[in-house]
């Protein structure tokens, strides 16, 4: 065995079983629980008036006061992931289509590696604007302003930020009107 003389711990310590062996643990007392449910009268006759306010129904078992708001909350909770989901999806797409319209604008070839797999990944995105209004060509080469890419990136912008504006619309305190 080899003594490591940068250890602080010498090896006879590390490998030595403690001498004293650890007390039983002691009985945790038992917690006395309330009933949960609320004890309901029978109903009064319908000929009786009644002022006393009506108890709400017992409880099932497994169900709590707050299930209802703690629902709520997984749905807010849910909505906002999702709007969260939209924006981040909006942003790849917006960001893609804008590297598409520099390389036609700068005139990339269609043949080269990163260019193609760009083109071929904008296709079906701009499939419903394809021919739009004609691409402005520059030069001879292949250089061109692409309107329908640009005209895409709007809509696309306006209806993730509509769709967004809705689920944050959903999931928010109504306002209380101005008079």
């Amino acid at each position: 065995m080899m003594n490591n003389p940068g250890n602080p711990i010498p090896e006879d310590m590390i490998r030595t079983q403690p001498s004293e062996a650890y007390p039983p643990m002691e009985e945790l007392p038992l917690k006395h629980t309330s009933p949960q449910y609320a004890v309901q009268s029978s109903p009064p006759a319908p000929n009786e008036m009644s002022t006393q306010p009506q108890q709400a129904a017992p409880l099932e078992v497994g169900e709590s006061p707050v299930t209802g708001r703690e629902e709520a909350l997984t749905y807010k909770f849910v909505i906002g992931k999702l709007n969260d989901y939209l924006l981040w999806f909006l942003m790849v797409l917006e960001v893609t289509l804008a590297i598409e319209f520099f390389l036609m604008l700068i005139g990339a070839a269609q043949n080269n590696l990163f260019a193609g797999f760009m083109y071929a990944l904008t296709v079906i995105p701009l499939y419903p604007f394809n021919d739009i209004v004609p691409s402005t060509k520059l030069g001879n080469g292949g250089a061109a302003i692409e309107w329908s890419t640009l005209i895409a990136m709007a809509v696309y912008f306006l209806v993730f930020y509509a769709l967004r504006r809705f689920l944050s619309i959903l999931i928010s305190v109504p306002e209380e009107s101005v008079e």
